[in-house]
């Protein structure tokens, strides 16, 4: 019993031996690089900010395309003025579309810009503050909705319209509302698209690894991109799906889709 007891002790430290080495032979250790110094700097803003009764009011909808985004600051001692406040514009998918956008001070305490949401579905914003010894940091996720202006028709179901760069993507899936582990169709049109290279779509899942979901188009003669993909099903329940299409040398316009059960 007791060689049992040794030797599994002993296959033990050869274990976290070899952890601790590989570890430190990788470039990033086993912790974060200057993660003390990083988390007290951390501690010391938010107990400053807490000293100074600090508190932003953001705007509660969002709208794709350009916005006006705007926050007021206060603090127990009133508007917070003379602040440095810079707010980016991160999507879930990637950070092909992320963009900062520097906030005027228009009267005190309150702090806007305009903005550019380019194309519906959520995105993750943070909010940096930073005046003398208060530096506060906000971070939080938004669904921004499909602009609907006096010329815009009303789409209708399983139709997408957005923008990959300068070039507009229009998208349809069919049979709508999709459904996971069933062939879906994908239609892309693309209004003055004139390179020769076809377009893809890649469908992802924000936020969680569901692995490598990519097929191709090809163009019909109709003008048409067509192909077909599957959404697989998530072990967690969750339905909130992204199809990506690829415009070579365009960018990539991102679409939220909804799968029903």
């Amino acid at each position: 019993m007791r060689r049992l007891v040794a030797a599994i002790f002993a296959g033990f430290a050869v274990l976290m031996a070899a952890t601790f080495y590989v570890a430190g032979r990788s470039g990033d250790g086993l912790v974060e690089r200057n993660y003390y110094e990083s988390a007290t700097n951390e501690f010391t803003d938010r107990e400053e900010e807490a000293r100074a009764g600090l508190s932003m009011t953001v705007p509660d909808r969002y709208l794709a395309g350009e916005s006006r985004f705007a926050v007021a600051l206060t603090t127990a001692a009133g508007p917070l003025r003379g602040a440095r406040a810079t707010l980016i514009a991160m999507r879930t998918s990637g950070t092909e579309e992320d963009r900062s956008f520097t906030l005027r001070e228009e009267s005190p305490g309150n702090y806007a810009a305009d903005i550019l949401l380019p194309f519906p579905g959520q995105w993750m914003l943070s909010l940096a503050v930073d005046a003398g010894r208060i530096r506060a940091r906000r971070r939080w996720t938004v669904e921004a909705s499909p602009a609907a202006g006096p010329s815009a028709s009303p789409l209708p179901p399983g139709a997408f319209r957005a923008h990959a760069g300068s070039q507009e993507v229009r998208l349809s899936v069919s049979p709508w509302p999709p459904r996971p582990m069933r062939d879906l169709s994908f239609a892309v049109e693309l209004p003055g698209y004139t390179g020769g290279a076809t377009p893809h779509v890649e469908l992802s899942m924000p936020g969680m690894e569901m692995g490598r979901n990519r097929f191709p188009l090809s163009r019909g003669a109709d003008g048409f991109f067509r192909g077909t993909g599957v959404i697989v099903r998530c072990a967690s329940g969750r339905k909130d799906w992204e199809a990506a299409v690829t415009v070579p040398g365009g960018g990539k316009a991102v679409f939220r889709i909804d799968v029903a059960d």
